[in-house]
């Protein structure tokens, strides 16, 4: 259950209303938050299996914010994969869904906004993060992605080298 008062900013048939809150409860606060939350990593998983192919790339970077007691915590690490939207990095802070960081890229010196949009838990000491990009920004990793129907049997593949083979 949420309660909090709200005022209608705009209202469209059959599509429902936009809300301003001007007014949350601590314990209603952490509901939406908990709802918005289980939304993003539910949109980020479908959206990142369609909007751009995904890279395995370990690309060094640093990896800031704030812990929940709202310290500063600041971390270099690596990513596991890229995209253009985003990337999968092994961050040793307790970090949550919906939190916003910033996402340094080593090699370029290049930073984004992103927000948490899903945690791998199955890695104790360094979860799986998946991080979406505030702006989608293909760029960011200085790679050129694969088109979205690309596959390792694209014509455009590489094949495997054969060595000591006679035909």
């Amino acid at each position: 259950m949420f309660e909090a008062r709200a005022r209608v900013v705009y209202s469209r048939a059959s599509k429902g209303m936009g809300l301003v809150f001007t007014a949350i409860e601590p314990e209603p606060l952490r509901t939406l938050e908990t709802w918005l939350a289980e939304s993003r990593e539910t949109s980020w998983l479908a959206a990142n299996r369609r909007r751009s192919q995904r890279v395995l790339m370990t690309v060094p970077v640093r990896v800031s914010g704030q812990t929940g007691a709202g310290l500063p915590f600041d971390e270099e690490t690596h990513t596991r994969a890229i995209s253009a939207h985003g990337a999968l990095i092994l961050v040793s802070t307790k970090v949550h869904r919906g939190q916003r960081l910033s996402l340094t890229n080593l090699q370029t010196r290049a930073v984004l906004e992103c927000v948490v949009a899903h945690i791998d838990r199955h890695q104790r000491d360094h979860p799986h993060v998946g991080v979406e990009f505030t702006l989608a920004n293909p760029v960011f990793w200085h790679v050129v992605f694969p088109p979205k129907d690309w596959t390792p049997r694209h014509p455009d593949a590489k094949s495997r080298v054969r060595t000591g083979e006679s035909r």
